[in-house]
Formats: C-alpha cells, sequence, structure tokens
C-alpha cells in the first residue's frame, strides 16, 4: 500500500497523492513556483478569481487519475499494449507536470518564450531532449502548434526532472501527453492507443486539462455555469479496438455531459475571456513585460533559467529565479511606463465603446453593405499591424498620426532616391495612406464625441465560434449497451447547433475618460457610435466605390 498525502480541494473534496510525487515533484522549488503563477486573467472582472497554477494542476491530476483507473481496470482489453501501467504511470505525471513551465499572468505572458514569434528552438530544445527523430518530421509536415507554454513545460520537466524517466520513449510519450501531439510516424495497436491516452490530457474537444479549468474558474469567479458530472464522464471512457486502431469512445451516459463541456467552453470563451475588461488588461500586462524585456535586453528575462533556481542576473546584486506574477510586478513598479501607471490607476484606465462582439456586429452591421463591413474589418485589422510596426504600440492619437505622415514622407523622399522601384514604392506609400485615413476618421469622431480626446487603443480579437461547430466535436464516439460499433455523437443526438461566424476579426476600441464629474468623463449614452460607424463606412464607401470603377 503506497504512502499519500491528502489535498484538500474546494471542488473535487481531497486529493490523495503518493508521497513519492510529493517528494520528487510537488514540493520541490520548480513545482511550488505554481502556487505565485495566476491561473486566469479573470480578476479584473471576477475579484474573486486568483485561483493559480499550483491547484489546477492538483486537479488536472486528480481527474488523470480516474481516466488511467479507468482504463487499467480494462487493460486485459489492451493485451496489445506491453507496459500500459508504466504508460498510464507516466500519463498521470504528464498531467501534474503540464503547466510547470507556465509564464507569469497566465497565457498573459507565454508569448514571451518565442523566439522571433516563432517556436524553433523550443521544438529543437523538445526534440533533443526527447531523443525522438519522428518529432521533427511531424512537426514540419504535421504544422504541429503547440502553446509555447506547454514546450516550456516539457523542457523544465525533462531537464529538471529527468530522474522520473527510465529512457527516450517514456520521455517522448511523457512529452507529447503534455503538446498534445499524437504519434505519426511510428504505426500499429500500441502507438494508436498511446495517441488515445494522448488525447484524453490535450484534445480539441475534451480532456482532464478543459475539465479541471472549466469547473475551478466557475467555482472561484462564481459565474454561474452548467454543471459537470465530471466522475460519470471520465468514468464512461473506453479504448475500444476497431480493425488495426484504438478508439476512445464515451458511454451513452455521458451524452447530456459532453454537451455541458462544450456549453461551458463557449460560456467562459464568449462572456469571460473575450470581455473587453479583461482583454485590456492583458495589453497593460503585455506591454509592460515588453517593456521590462527591452530594458533588460542583454538577459532573457522569459526563459528556461528564469523559471528555475538558477536564475538570471538581470542587474548587478539582483537575481530573478523561480519567475512568478511577484517578479514581473517587482520590476513593474521600477518602470517609468505610461502602461504600468495605467494598470495601477483603475480610474485613469481607458474604457470600451462597446462591450461585446455582438454589440460592435450591430453598430457596424446596421446600413453596412457586407462589402464595406469586409473593407472596414480589413482596413483596421491592417492599422492594427501597422501600428504595431510604426509605434510598437495599439495607440491611436496625435503623435501615432503624426509619425505615420512622416512615414509617408520618408517614402516619399525614399522612392525619389530610388526611381527604379517606383511602382512598388507607390504602392507601399498608398498603404501607409489609408492607414493615416482610418487614424484621421477616428480624430474627427472624437473631435465631435463630447469628453473623448484623441487617444484611443484599438485591440484585435478572434471572433467566437462554438465548440458545437467543430467537427471533432460531431466525431465524438458514443457507445451503446447493444454492443454494434460506436456512433458518432452529431449522428444520435439532437444536439445544439451552431454555424461558423462569418468573419474571422473583430475589435475592441478603447478610450479616455476626461474629468471627474459624470457630465465630462464621456459616460456610453453621451457618446454617439452611430457617427463611428458613419466615419469609417463613408471610407469604406468610397474604396468599394473605387474598386468597382
Amino acid at each position: 500500500m503506497k504512502k499519500c498525502k491528502r489535498f484538500k480541494d474546494p471542488v473535487y473534496g481531497y486529493i490523495d497523492i503518493d508521497e513519492n510525487i510529493i517528494s520528487n515533484v510537488i514540493d520541490t522549488p520548480g513545482f511550488q513556483r505554481l502556487r505565485d503563477v495566476i491561473q486566469t486573467s479573470y480578476s479584473p472582472l471576477y475579484t474573486s478569481a486568483l485561483h493559480n497554477r499550483f491547484v489546477h494542476s492538483l486537479g488536472v491530476y486528480y481527474l488523470g487519475r480516474i481516466v488511467s483507473d479507468s482504463i487499467l481496470q480494462r487493460k486485459d482489453e489492451y493485451k496489445d499494449v506491453i507496459g500500459i501501467d508504466r504508460y498510464m504511470e507516466l500519463f498521470e505525471l504528464a498531467c501534474l507536470m503540464h503547466d510547470i513551465g507556465h509564464a507569469p499572468f497566465s497565457h498573459t505572458g507565454e508569448d514571451f518564450y518565442l523566439e522571433n514569434g516563432t517556436r524553433t528552438l523550443l521544438h529543437n530544445t523538445v526534440i533533443a531532449l526527447t531523443g525522438d527523430k519522428d518529432l521533427e518530421e511531424e512537426i514540419n509536415r504535421r504544422n504541429y502548434k503547440a502553446a509555447s507554454h506547454e514546450l516550456m513545460s516539457v523542457i523544465v520537466s525533462l531537464k529538471d526532472y529527468d530522474f522520473l524517466f527510465d529512457e527516450n520513449e517514456e520521455k517522448s510519450y511523457f512529452a507529447r501527453c503534455i503538446l498534445g501531439y499524437p504519434y505519426a510516424v511510428k504505426k500499429g495497436l500500441k502507438y494508436s492507443f498511446l495517441n488515445c491516452s494522448i488525447s484524453l490530457l490535450n484534445s480539441t474537444v475534451i480532456d482532464v486539462d478543459k475539465l479541471d479549468y472549466l469547473m475551478r474558474d466557475a467555482f472561484n469567479t462564481g459565474f454561474d455555469t452548467v454543471s459537470i458530472d465530471y466522475v460519470r464522464l471520465l468514468q464512461s471512457i473506453r479504448l475500444i479496438k476497431e480493425e488495426e486502431d484504438y478508439q476512445v469512445v464515451f458511454g451513452k451516459s455521458a451524452i447530456s455531459v459532453i454537451e455541458n463541456v462544450v456549453y461551458a467552453h463557449d460560456v467562459e470563451r464568449k462572456w469571460i475571456q473575450n470581455h473587453p475588461v479583461v482583454q485590456y488588461e492583458s495589453y497593460l500586462l503585455q506591454r509592460s513585460m515588453e517593456a521590462l524585456k527591452n530594458k533588460y535586453n542583454d538577459v532573457n528575462l522569459f526563459s528556461y533559467e528564469a523559471l528555475t533556481e538558477t536564475g538570471v542576473e538581470i542587474c548587478e546584486n539582483y537575481k530573478v529565479s523561480l519567475l512568478s506574477d511577484a517578479d514581473i510586478i517587482f520590476l513593474m513598479k521600477n518602470l517609468d511606463s505610461h502602461f504600468v501607471k495605467e494598470y495601477y490607476n483603475r480610474k485613469g484606465r481607458r474604457h470600451p465603446l462597446w462591450k461585446s462582439e455582438a454589440e460592435y456586429k450591430a453598430i457596424f452591421d446596421d446600413g453596412y453593405t457586407e462589402k464595406m463591413f469586409e473593407i472596414v474589418v480589413n482596413g483596421l485589422e491592417g492599422l492594427c499591424k501597422y501600428l504595431n510596426f510604426v509605434c510598437k504600440s495599439q495607440e491611436i492619437n496625435d503623435e501615432t498620426l503624426q509619425a505615420c505622415k512622416k512615414d509617408i514622407e520618408d517614402a516619399e523622399k525614399l522612392k525619389e532616391l530610388k526611381p527604379d522601384n517606383k511602382d512598388n514604392m507607390d504602392k507601399t506609400i498608398a498603404e501607409k495612406r489609408k492607414h493615416m485615413k482610418w487614424m484621421e476618421a477616428l480624430k474627427k469622431f472624437a473631435d465631435e464625441q463630447k469628453g473623448i480626446p484623441f487617444n484611443f487603443v484599438m485591440l484585435k480579437e478572434d471572433q467566437f465560434n462554438s465548440g458545437f461547430t467543430k467537427e471533432a466535436f460531431a466525431k465524438i464516439q458514443i457507445l451503446f449497451d447493444s454492443g454494434k460499433k460506436p456512433c458518432y455523437f452529431g449522428k444520435v443526438t439532437n444536439t445544439l447547433k451552431a454555424e461558423k461566424s462569418s468573419g474571422e476579426k473583430y475589435f475592441y476600441l478603447f478610450y479616455q475618460r476626461t474629468g471627474t464629474d459624470k457630465t465630462n468623463m464621456g459616460e456610453d449614452n453621451t457618446i454617439d457610435l452611430t457617427k463611428l460607424a458613419v466615419e469609417l463606412g463613408t471610407i469604406a464607401l468610397k474604396e468599394a466605390f473605387h474598386m468597382n470603377e
């Protein structure tokens, strides 16, 4: 009988964990670091959402144990898989350590792990640590794109906890569980089985990671959502052999729970993750972290070394190790940055002109043709990219407008110096002038409104698409007692239906309030957003007319 220690969890009750795992993983500095990394970026919207990656990791481990126990109870059905007990141990370990390399402030900071916006260095490190030669081919051929924090979690695990693994094959399977990278080169029943288990930690529809954060986020925010009977769902899982492959199937008793999981994910994504207050706080933090990275440009603050006890020395007599939210906060307070000032001065923060994707569409859909709407979206998306290029910001104000005008002037001078490249330069200048027109339209709108200075921030977001639209959701397999082959979920239930969004992007526009009294604060009921729609629509109409000439 293994000795266990109990953790009291508010979602599941008691979680029993083997003392060896506690000693070798949980009580180590690298794992304890997760106590100081917040789980979500929802706290500006829900003040109680202060749970961390540590408790989430314990929760995912607990759910992973339910899955592995359910599989092992039927291991006589999996005689093709030699060493199934060990693989399930590694699966549970991956569940526990899947976030051990997470960046500070949830997903807000993880892009700083990337080198020039790519995963190449992280991927190469994982390939070297696992000794898995097939991974390189699979990454290139299948365009695998794990989240950067998942890649870093594999790197931290395999470097600092290599004693947990006996051979490269174990390291590869462990890594693939965290990354959601199935075996594609190796074939056979064994690897088919392993691919099924990989999907139970990291998939596009239902896995133990999603299950925990959906239930834990709802509990800690207090956001009312549907109930998820996770025991009923996970205990219904079976891996069954179909011809030369294993498939994940769910028992018929799980049908209602599957629908609830997808619905809960939709609700959290649409109304919490995409909320403008959450998005704007993330923007301020990202810009602050970028300022930190620029200030300490000789040191990689977002690196494997910074996550460990080794740490990185960012200045004389000051080292950052076991990087956490608190380190970023401390360093931010020593920055001379208006992003940091706005982060702490909530009273002075910008506010969204609209508060949801639905409101955005309602404002700009009225009176717009489909072509006009497309031109506005493409124009604003182009402006977002240009702002990042010309001023490393998403701010739209007199300073950025002047920077755009100067950029055009410089391009005009360059055209005169290089007359042989005139056609290309004319196209470039025309694009820059389009960006300037969109900014001038926003300036005109601000000048017409009471209490709104010409000082906006524009953030681009992905339009919401329901999980019910995913092909993978419709193809979840359900097993009935009749003993026949499993049936596709989409064929046997009249579940909720959803259509994919007609576009891919939408935008939030944030403005600054002025003054202290309500008359001067530019409240929503004093802002005529139809004028903004007219200003942007006028540009779109002229552009559409020009296209048709």
